[in-house]
């Protein structure tokens, strides 16, 4: 009962009780042309956090991550992509991976951070991959969680989606894929009917979807990610660049990117580490909250300083 409620307790970002909030910073960060909502959490080595959830925003990471800033000692900057969430809605011809690989450099520059530490979760992991190997002096470590090297996990996620969801989340799953969404809140609702999906517990996902009340969904952008970008995205070649220690993680039972997509990634990463939650989906970053910080703790404290 007591680890269930501390499980609840991560999954809306709730910070251990004897753990003092960290300083908070919010900036309206100009980069590479367009004007980036940035909050940075705590004092220490600088930690770029790149959220996942193509339209939506970074607001749930903050609340799950930033409570790590302080007992890992790291100044924790999150942002919101370019025509995401509170960043400025730029057409969304603007918002290739490849330019939001380049303002996340953009975001360590115009912050005058020195080589700084580097964490994807979901697409943020992909995307962190990509910044890793074309950025590789920009970086001390990269961990990726929940993520996936190229375009071949969405015909595993469907299979899983298939096998796994009820009839109204199958529906709702294609309805996020296919292009036949309309509208903003269809969007919002259309994820929160697939959020059990992402918890090995789905009885977290209520809770998770609480505490996203005031995430900004914008459906246009995720579409042209969807469509334009996943469908011919593919950063295996690139891997064999990435020069920081790097450790891979993921979830025993993540459904949209399994734990092949994290092997892969490992097998192609130069002295890449693998840690597999076996009590976790998507997020163990929630499900696994305290299993999850001392692995990065570790990871960090080994990392060359």
């Amino acid at each position: 009962m007591r680890e269930r409620a501390a499980r609840a307790a991560a999954a809306v970002g709730a910070p251990p009780a004897a753990v003092t909030p960290a300083p908070r910073e919010t900036h309206a960060l100009r980069v590479n042309g367009t004007t980036l909502h940035v909050e940075v959490i705590g004092e220490g080595t600088p930690c770029l956090c790149l959220h996942g959830g193509p339209g939506t925003d970074s607001s749930g990471l903050v609340r799950t991550l930033g409570p790590l800033a302080a007992p890992l000692g790291l100044r924790m900057v999150f942002w919101d992509h370019r025509g995401h969430g509170r960043s400025e809605w730029v057409p969304v011809e603007q918002c290739t991976q490849d330019q939001l690989v380049a303002d996340a450099e953009g975001v360590r520059a115009a912050l005058g951070l020195g080589p700084a530490h580097l964490l994807g979760i979901s697409w943020g992991g992909f995307l962190a991959l990509m910044y890793a190997a074309r950025h590789p002096r920009s970086l001390r470590t990269l961990a990726v969680v929940g993520a996936a090297a190229s375009h071949e996990f969405m015909a595993r996620a469907e299979a899983n989606a298939r096998a796994q969801a009820t009839p109204e989340q199958w529906a709702a799953y294609r309805s996020l894929w296919d292009g036949s969404l309309r509208g903003d809140d269809a969007f919002r609702r259309a994820f929160e009917t697939i959020r059990p999906l992402y918890f090995h517990d789905r009885s977290l996902a209520a809770a998770a979807n609480a505490a996203r009340g005031d995430t900004r969904y914008r459906l246009a952008v995720r579409d042209f990610v969807i469509q334009r970008e996943y469908a011919t995205f593919d950063c295996r070649p690139e891997l064999a660049r990435i020069a920081c220690p790097t450790l891979v993680m993921v979830g025993r039972h993540d459904w949209i990117c399994p734990v092949d997509q994290a092997e892969e990634i490992h097998r192609l990463v130069p002295h890449a580490e693998l840690t597999v939650f076996e009590r976790s989906g998507h997020s163990p970053q929630v499900e696994e909250a305290d299993g999850f910080r001392a692995r990065l703790a570790t990871f960090l404290g080994a990392a060359p300083r």
